[in-house]
């Protein structure tokens, strides 16, 4: 139902989001996003399809294409839990690179020297994305033109605020970008959505 003239923001005003009780997207993972962001902290169950190469199938137990219909049909629900950074909501990660990063948590700040590397997980393969936590992992590295990485720091935080000596671009999620300083918390439970059986379910 969509074109390069309807965006899925109008077409759901013109379908009429009351009527709708489950929501499956067939396409790639920015398309999954604008139904995450547009049908959060709602009571309409999200489906996936995933067409193409896709970093949320894996991590969701959802097969490509047509092999994704036996997972719908199971209807294995799962509340899972969104991340946000201003008024943006991300159900899988926020990255970061550049030199002067800081990381501050509630209960203590990263200062990492030269350039680092810093990601923001809420979903991603192998994470737990009803846990009620963001996994965050920041990897400092020494060198100049060949930078060399360095042990990462990994912590799990319920927000963080992330700043930079000069403004970077940070992608957010499977689209968007915005810049730094920002803001990151999460939101649990967030959004009713179909998994595969590998990942934990989160009915409450």
């Amino acid at each position: 139902q969509l074109s390069q003239f309807l965006k899925f923001p109008a077409a759901i005003k013109e379908f009429g989001a009351k009527r709708l009780t489950t929501l499956v997207v067939v396409g790639d993972d920015a398309l999954l996003e604008e139904a995450v962001n547009a049908f959060a902290l709602s009571p309409i169950v999200i489906g996936y399809i995933p067409m193409g190469e896709s970093v949320y199938a894996a991590a969701l137990s959802i097969p490509q294409g047509v092999n994704a219909a036996p997972t719908l049909a199971a209807r294995r629900i799962s509340k899972l839990d969104l991340g946000r950074v201003h008024e943006r909501l991300f159900l899988g990660t926020l990255r970061a690179a550049g030199a002067g990063i800081e990381l501050h948590s509630p209960t203590f700040s990263l200062f990492p020297k030269g350039y680092a590397e810093i990601e923001i997980a809420n979903l991603k393969q192998g994470s737990d994305a009803a846990d009620g936590v963001l996994e965050v992992t920041l990897i400092p590295f020494q060198g100049g033109m060949f930078k060399k990485p360095e042990a990462p720091t990994l912590l799990r935080t319920t927000s963080c605020r992330i700043k930079a000596e000069k403004p970077l671009a940070v992608r957010v999620g499977a689209h968007g970008i915005l810049k730094t300083p920002f803001q990151v918390d999460i939101i649990p439970k967030a959004i009713r959505m179909i998994v595969g059986r590998s990942v934990k379910r989160m009915k409450n």
